[in-house]
């Protein structure tokens, strides 16, 4: 039975001997003196009372889309957490800057915190597909409707559909900046008639439901550098 009780004890032994040798210190992330080393916290942590916000300072928000705040975490002197209120102005429905405010009482007093909230246009307000009211005539031939996709690159939209002679195996690409849309100068084969250069420049409305672009073509004959040079406007709306 000795022998038993003998190995027993032996065999606690490395497990006192971890827990008396675990490195102590400030194990809470929210103190100022926070070890990631610490194994056993030994109530050395140390609070700057205040107000943090959990995530960025400024959001750009896309409009239309959906908001969701990180939110804010309050700290007091003794390592508490007294609740946060928040008062959430965002409205992703208008463009414009806003203000989260966030608010929490602490032992000193009130402690105030604010989120800037920008919401504005991306490209993926252009994703879609949209219809024209509106056309160059014959001359240019444009289709009576335009979906646009998501390029490749930042800022950069696709389209096979914008005009009814285009191949529907080639790409028309055009740069988006928030309301702004640049179509770059490229060309596009009409039958055997001519090639059309052309190039672009419009703008989305501040709803987002239409916009409208300001085409500058040239129809050359045979690839030459000689053609009939002309500018027209075609307006948009979303299809629902």
């Amino acid at each position: 039975m000795k022998a038993i009780n003998t190995r027993f004890w032996l065999g606690l032994m490395p497990i006192f001997m971890v827990a008396s040798c675990a490195k102590k210190g400030c194990t809470d992330p929210n103190a100022t003196n926070y070890s990631t080393e610490a194994q056993k916290n030994d109530g050395s942590c140390v609070y700057n009372p205040g107000i943090k916000l959990i995530g960025d300072a400024t959001l750009y928000v896309p409009f239309g889309s959906a908001f969701i705040d990180e939110g804010a975490i309050a700290i007091d002197a003794d390592g508490s957490k007294p609740s946060v209120a928040v008062v959430n102005t965002v409205n992703t429905a208008k463009k414009g800057n806003y203000n989260v405010s966030y608010t929490a009482n602490l032992t000193t007093g009130e402690v105030t915190a604010t989120r800037k909230v920008v919401v504005a246009f991306d490209r993926s307000n252009w994703v879609g597909t949209w219809k024209t009211n509106n056309d160059c005539g014959t001359i240019f031939l444009p289709d009576s409707m335009v979906t646009f996709v998501i390029g490749d690159q930042d800022g950069l939209i696709q389209t096979t559909d914008m005009f009814d002679t285009y191949s529907p195996n080639s790409e028309i690409a055009a740069d988006i900046f928030e309301q702004q849309i640049i179509i770059p100068q490229q060309y596009m084969q009409v039958g055997n008639l001519w090639t059309t250069r052309f190039s672009a420049v419009g703008e989305m409305n501040d709803t987002g439901s239409a916009f409208q672009i300001k085409f500058s073509y040239k129809n050359l004959v045979s690839n030459s550098a000689f053609g009939v040079p002309g500018t027209c406007i075609l307006k948009y709306t979303k299809v629902e």
